[in-house]
């Protein structure tokens, strides 16, 4: 994982700015698999899904580890 408060002096901005991002793109997300449901294909089913696991699963690796007992 690479530490982005050594890049800018302003290390809060761009934390703030990443959950922007962060929230951002789970939201496509949703919004792209609903669209798919919609349509009522299969196949973009399957791909909308496969792509907002991707997203969640980037998304989470993003989170900082809780540890044991931090549920």
């Amino acid at each position: 994982m690479i530490d982005r408060s050594h890049d800018n002096a302003a290390g809060g901005a761009v934390f703030a700015r990443d959950a922007d991002i962060d929230q951002r793109l789970g939201r496509h997300a949703i919004a792209l698999l609903q669209a798919a449901r919609d349509a009522g294909d299969p196949t973009l089913i399957a791909h909308a899904e496969a792509a907002a696991m991707a997203v969640g699963f980037a998304l989470a690796a993003r989170q900082p580890d809780g540890g044991p007992g931090d549920d």
